[in-house]
C-alpha cells in the first residue's frame, strides 16, 4: 500500500510539475499571412523564426504556434481556438485581405489586456533568400537576437501584438490590421538604410540576448528597402492614448536626412542611444538556462 500511495503520489507530483512548467510558459500565435513572393520567400523561411523563438532557452520561456493562412476569415477561427499572449503578425500583402471577423477577433485580444503594440518595417525581410545575409539567422546570428529581443520586450510588458510588413507596395494588410487597433497609425514609404543612425534604448539591443548593431544593420544594407513604421501620439479604437516610441531611426542612404523609425513600440525603449553602425557588443541583462523542450504547432 505504501509503495502504491509512493507512486502515485510521484506521478502526481510530476504533473503538477509539468503544469507549473506550462504555465511559465508565454504562448505565441506567429501568423503567417504572405504569400510567397518569386521565390524570396516561403512558408518554410517563416516557419524557421517561429521555431527558433520555441526553441529559444531550451523552450523554457516560449510556446509557438506557427499558422500559414492567407484565405479570408482564417485568422478569426484561430484566434478563436485558443489564447495567446503574443500576436505575431507577420503580413506582407499588396491587398486589405481580412475579414471584419478578423479584425474583431485582433481587437478582443488587445482589449483583454494585451496591448503592448510593436511595429516592425523590416520583419518580412528577416529572412529571405535574395542574398547571403537576408537568410535567418543573419550576419551572426543578428536578425534571430533582433527577433527574440522583440518577443522578450513583448512578454516582459505582459503581452502585446507585432506587426510586420515591408516597404510601400506591401503594406496594405499590415495596415488593415494596424488601423483596426490604432486608426490613424499607418506604415508608409520606402527606406534605404545609410549608416547615419541611431538605436534608442536598449530594447532591441539586448532585452534577452545582445547582438551588435553593426550585425544587424548588414542585413538591412543587403534589401535596402524597408518600411517607416508610425511614431507618435494616436488613441487607440477603445479611445485610450497611445503613444508609438521610435526604437531605431536611420536616414536614408548618403545620410545627412531625416531621420525614419523602421520599428516602434507603445512601451518606452529605455535611455541611451546607440550608433546604428555600432560594433560594441552590449552587456547582457540576463542569464536564459535551457531546461526543457515543446514543439511548434503546424
Amino acid at each position: 500500500m505504501r509503495k502504491y500511495l509512493t507512486a502515485t503520489f510521484g506521478i502526481f507530483a510530476l504533473f503538477i510539475g509539468s503544469l507549473a512548467a506550462q504555465a511559465e510558459q508565454t504562448a505565441v500565435l506567429w501568423w503567417d499571412g504572405s504569400p510567397t513572393y518569386d521565390g524570396a520567400t516561403n512558408a518554410q523561411d517563416r516557419a524557421a523564426m517561429a521555431n527558433y523563438i520555441n526553441q529559444f532557452d531550451g523552450g523554457a520561456s516560449y510556446a509557438v504556434t506557427f499558422k500559414h493562412a492567407t484565405q479570408r476569415g482564417a485568422l478569426a477561427a484561430v484566434l478563436a481556438g485558443a489564447p495567446f499572449d503574443i500576436i505575431v503578425l507577420d503580413v506582407t500583402t499588396t491587398s486589405r485581405n481580412f475579414t471584419n471577423a478578423d479584425l474583431d477577433a485582433l481587437r478582443a485580444h488587445y482589449a483583454s489586456g494585451k496591448r503592448a503594440l510593436m511595429l516592425d518595417g523590416t520583419l518580412w525581410v528577416r529572412n529571405a533568400r535574395p542574398g547571403p545575409k537576408t537568410v535567418f539567422p543573419g550576419p551572426n546570428g543578428a536578425s534571430a537576437a533582433l527577433l527574440i529581443n522583440q518577443i522578450a520586450a513583448l512578454a516582459d510588458a505582459g503581452g502585446g501584438i507585432l506587426i510586420g510588413t515591408d516597404h510601400r507596395e506591401f503594406q496594405a494588410g499590415a495596415n488593415q490590421l494596424l488601423e483596426a487597433i490604432v486608426p490613424r497609425a499607418r506604415f508608409s514609404g520606402r527606406t534605404n538604410p545609410s549608416r547615419d543612425g541611431e538605436f534608442i534604448g536598449g530594447t532591441l539591443l539586448n532585452a534577452a540576448v545582445p547582438v551588435r548593431p553593426l550585425d544587424i544593420l548588414q542585413h538591412w544594407e543587403e534589401i535596402p528597402s524597408q518600411a517607416e513604421a508610425p511614431v507618435g501620439q494616436f488613441t487607440d479604437f477603445m479611445g485610450n492614448p497611445v503613444t508609438l516610441h521610435t526604437l531605431v531611426e536611420t536616414s536614408d542612404k548618403p545620410g545627412g536626412k531625416a531621420k525614419r523609425p523602421y520599428i516602434t513600440a507603445s512601451f518606452a525603449p529605455g535611455e541611451g542611444r546607440t550608433a546604428i553602425d555600432s560594433n560594441a557588443e552590449p552587456e547582457p541583462v540576463r542569464d536564459y538556462m535551457p531546461t526543457r523542450k515543446s514543439k511548434v504547432s503546424e
